[in-house]
């Protein structure tokens, strides 16, 4: 795994199995085993999310306790989030989807902080009002998907710093400069900004706690990449008094080209793109995308595809809501009963579905974005 890079701000090599398997080994998290999947089945009405059943939501942290507590009927909340570093493709809509289910199915509140602060500090080439106005164009992007908006708080680190500063010092003061490097691969030559901002972004696990003086759990879905935050996290808030926070963790929507990389806004080819039109989402996927189908008709019919490695299978079923149409498709394209040409239509198909649906949302949203600011009279409920 040596030509495997990994960190919140760079990710590189091959995303196979075998780098996912040498991940749970590195990061130390759990794989969502048969009860816990069984478990969120039930609350959920007997049907698991996709993203769970296909394993793209593959390991988590202390997913029991959430359960726990909701079982128990303590509340919990969640918390995800958005370093807005340029215009949104549809891989970067995957653990919001899955968290707008997680909100639907539990009824909770969720944070979506978006790191502006973070993108000034790491990307040297942009000015803070083109992060800032990037970040404004992401929260649109993400609210589009149909967030509740009594429950839905948009934390942006510049509009609310004040708040999250307050709280930052807590972690900062107990978190070592040698953590940061260790965790994060922080080197002597980079700027203190980025010792310090990891403290920035934990502050969402626990401030609900802090607010209302009530220990509350925070459930964090995230793509793996994102890991070394909330292990800090872990080690710190305990020593501030609050839970760990809990975790449930995704692989990365891989790229156009299939695993050798999660796709990019900065590779050419590698994504598609929120405002892309149907021609372009088509063209793209007949041209570019992965296929796990053999060379020749003949070969397709009489040995079928491996859809598990197939960009187009994975991006229809990242969209389609109804599992058993996924698993139908599935079951279709493997059998050789479905074509490559085939599958790569039916995806483009819901992907223009899904974004077109998304654009009506936002013109929506624009209107009134101002409802889901974070404001912490909002949880005297709690």
């Amino acid at each position: 795994m040596d030509s495997l890079k990994m960190t919140p701000w760079e990710v590189s090599g091959k995303l196979d199995d075998a780098a996912y398997r040498h991940l749970i080994e590195k990061f130390g998290v759990d794989i969502i085993s048969k009860e816990l999947m069984e478990r969120l089945g039930k609350v959920a009405g007997g049907e698991l999310h996709p993203f769970l059943a296909t394993g793209l939501f593959f390991a988590h942290r202390d997913l029991n306790l959430i359960l726990d507590d909701y079982d128990a009927g303590r509340p919990f909340y969640l918390y995800t989030g958005r370093g807005p570093s340029g215009k949104m493709h549809i891989g970067h809509l995957l653990p919001f989807i899955f968290t707008k289910w997680l909100q639907d199915v539990f009824g909770v509140h969720l944070l979506v902080q978006f790191t502006d602060d973070e993108k000034y500090l790491i990307k040297s080439d942009r000015s803070k009002k083109e992060v800032e106005t990037v970040a404004n164009e992401n929260v649109l992007d993400v609210l589009s998907l149909g967030f509740d908006p009594k429950k839905t708080h948009i934390i942006k680190d510049y509009d609310n710093a004040k708040t999250l500063y307050y709280y930052a010092t807590d972690v900062a003061k107990h978190t070592t400069i040698s953590t940061i490097k260790a965790v994060f691969g922080v080197v002597d030559s980079d700027n203190i900004g980025k010792v310090f901002f990891p403290s920035m972004q934990i502050v969402p696990a626990f401030i609900l706690s802090a607010i209302t003086g009530k220990n509350i759990r925070c459930l964090i879905p995230y793509a793996i990449d994102q890991d070394p935050y909330f292990r800090v996290s872990r080690d710190v808030l305990p020593k501030l008094g609050y839970y760990k926070p809990s975790a449930i963790i995704s692989k990365f929507l891989p790229s156009l080209q299939g695993q050798n990389g999660k796709m990019s806004s900065s590779i050419k080819g590698s994504a598609i793109f929120l405002d892309d039109d149907e021609d372009s989402v088509k063209r793209k996927m007949m041209k570019y995308a992965f296929s796990g189908g053999k060379d020749t008709v003949a070969e397709q019919r009489k040995y079928g595809a491996n859809p598990d490695v197939d960009f187009a299978f994975n991006a229809y079923a990242m969209f389609e809501d109804d599992p058993a149409k996924i698993r139908q498709v599935y079951d279709d394209y493997k059998s050789g009963r479905m074509l490559s040409g085939e599958m790569k239509e039916l995806s483009a198909r819901k992907i223009n579905e899904r974004l077109a649906e998304m654009r009506r949302r936002r013109k929506v949203v624009e209107k009134d974005v101002s409802k889901y600011t974070f404001d912490p009279s909002k949880f005297k409920d709690l």
